[in-house]
C-alpha cells in the first residue's frame, strides 16, 4: 500500500512540473526540454501502479510501452545540456544508435509476450512483484542503466569542455549559468551511479517501486530550485540572448577537438612584444579598473587595449599564467581586499562584492576563498586582530 501510494504521489508531482514546464508563457526550448526530462520518469510511475494495483493483468501492453518510452530520458537530458553549452546535437549521433536497439529489443520482449501461452503471461508478470523478475526486464534495465551511464558521460566531458574555453572569454559563471549546467549535469551522473549501485545490491522490486521514486523526486526538486536559484528558466527571447551570449564559446569548441590546446596558442609574439602587452593589460586593470562591471568579457579587454582577441588571449595564458576568468577574478578579490580594509567595508561584506564585480553573492565568496583561503568574514576578523593598539 505504502509502495502505491508513492508511486502515485511520484506520478502526480512529476505531471504537474512538467506540465508547468512545458507550457510556460513565451517558453524557451530548453524548459520543454526539461518538462520531458521529468514527465519520462511520470510514466514510470504509471506503470508501477499498473503493478502494484494489479491492473497489470488486463492491461500487460504498458508494460512494455513504458520501457520503451523511458529510453528517451537519457537523450533528452543529453541534448538539454547541449543547449546550455551550445553544442549542437546531430540528428545521427552514434549515440542515438545505442537508445534505439533498446528499443527495437523492448519490441522484440513485448512480441515474444504476446506469443506466451495465458499461463506463461500469468507467471511473466507475477514476476514483476516477486525475487522471480522476468530476466527481459533485467535486461532492458541495465541495458537502460548503461546508456545512462555513457550518454552522461559524454554530457560531461562536453561540458567540463565547454568550462574550460569559457574561461578564456567570460569573468562571470552565472552569466553563462556554467554553474547551473554543472550542477544538474552532475547530480544527473551522481543518481546513475547510485542506480548501478542498488540495482547491483538490491531486488529489481524494491529499486523499481521504493528507492528509485524516492530519489528521483528529491532530485529533481532540487534540480529545479536551482534552475530557479540560477535563474536558469527561461523564456524564448532570454533564450535567444543566452545563445548569443555563449556562441563564441561554442564556436571555438567546435573548431577546437582539445580543449587543452586553448591555453597553448599557435599564435606565438616576440619576446619584447609579449611583454610589453602584458604590461599594458596589467596598467590597464589596475588604474581603469574595467573588471568592476560584472559582465566583463575578453572581447571588451581586446577592444579597450586595441588588441586583436587571439594575441590578448595568448598574453593572458603565457604571460599572467591563468585564464581571462581567474585573471579578472585576481583583481576583483584584490580590490575587495582593500574596500575590506577600509572603515565600513566588513560591515558591508555583500555590497563590497557586488560593488567589485561579482553577480552573486556566492560567486564571490568562492573566489574569495581560493585566492585567500579565507572567507570574508575570516579576512575581516584577521584585518581586526592585526590592527596596532591605539
Amino acid at each position: 500500500m505504502a509502495e502505491s501510494v508513492l508511486n502515485i504521489f511520484s506520478f502526480v508531482n512529476f505531471t504537474v512540473l512538467s506540465i508547468f514546464l512545458f507550457f510556460r508563457k513565451s517558453n524557451s526550448i530548453t524548459n520543454r526540454v526539461f518538462a520531458l526530462i521529468i514527465f519520462c520518469p511520470a510514466l514510470n510511475f504509471v506503470n508501477n501502479i499498473f503493478i502494484l494495483q494489479g491492473w497489470i493483468y488486463p492491461f500487460p501492453h504498458t508494460l512494455f510501452f513504458s520501457f520503451a518510452t523511458a529510453q528517451l530520458y537519457a537523450p533528452l537530458v543529453y541534448i538539454y545540456v547541449n543547449l546550455f553549452i551550445g553544442k549542437k546535437t546531430k540528428k545521427f549521433n552514434p549515440l542515438f544508435a545505442l537508445t534505439l536497439f533498446i528499443i527495437l529489443l523492448d519490441l522484440y520482449f513485448w512480441w515474444e509476450f504476446s506469443q506466451f501461452s495465458l499461463k506463461e503471461k500469468m507467471s511473466y508478470l507475477t514476476g514483476l512483484t516477486t525475487y522471480n523478475y522476468p530476466w527481459q526486464m533485467n535486461t532492458i534495465n541495465g541495458l537502460f542503466v548503461l546508456a545512462e551511464f555513457i550518454y552522461f558521460t559524454a554530457a560531461l566531458i562536453n561540458v567540463f569542455r565547454f568550462s574550460k574555453i569559457a574561461r578564456e572569454f567570460y569573468s562571470e559563471e552565472e552569466e553563462i549559468k556554467l554553474r547551473y549546467i554543472k550542477k544538474f549535469i552532475i547530480l544527473i551522473f551522481s543518481l546513475n551511479f547510485f542506480l548501478i549501485v542498488v540495482y547491483a545490491a538490491l531486488p529489481t522490486p524494491n529499486v523499481e517501486y521504493i528507492f528509485l521514486p524516492l530519489f528521483l523526486n528529491v532530485i529533481y526538486l532540487y534540480i529545479l530550485y536551482n534552475a530557479f536559484k540560477h535563474s536558469a528558466l527561461f523564456t524564448y527571447k532570454e533564450f535567444q540572448l543566452f545563445e548569443k551570449k555563449i556562441a563564441p564559446v561554442a564556436l571555438v569548441g567546435a573548431n577546437i577537438a582539445d580543449p587543452n590546446k586553448i591555453s597553448k596558442s599557435n599564435y606565438h609574439l616576440k619576446q619584447e612584444l609579449g611583454d610589453l602587452l602584458s604590461v599594458r593589460v596589467s596598467d590597464h586593470l589596475t588604474k581603469d579598473k574595467p573588471y568592476l562591471n560584472p559582465n566583463y568579457h575578453i572581447e571588451d579587454l581586446a577592444r579597450e587595449l586595441k588588441i586583436q582577441k587571439h594575441h590578448l588571449s595568448f598574453v593572458i595564458n603565457s604571460r599572467f599564467k591563468k585564464s581571462f576568468f581567474e585573471l579578472v577574478n585576481s583583481y576583483r578579490i584584490d580590490e575587495a581586499k582593500e574596500k575590506l580594509k577600509g572603515e565600513s567595508g566588513c560591515h558591508s561584506v555583500d555590497a563590497v562584492g557586488y560593488d567589485v564585480g561579482f553577480n552573486t553573492k556566492s560567486a564571490f565568496y568562492r573566489a574569495f576563498k581560493k585566492y585567500t583561503n579565507l572567507t570574508p568574514a575570516q579576512f575581516c576578523k584577521k584585518i581586526k586582530s592585526d590592527k596596532p593598539l591605539k
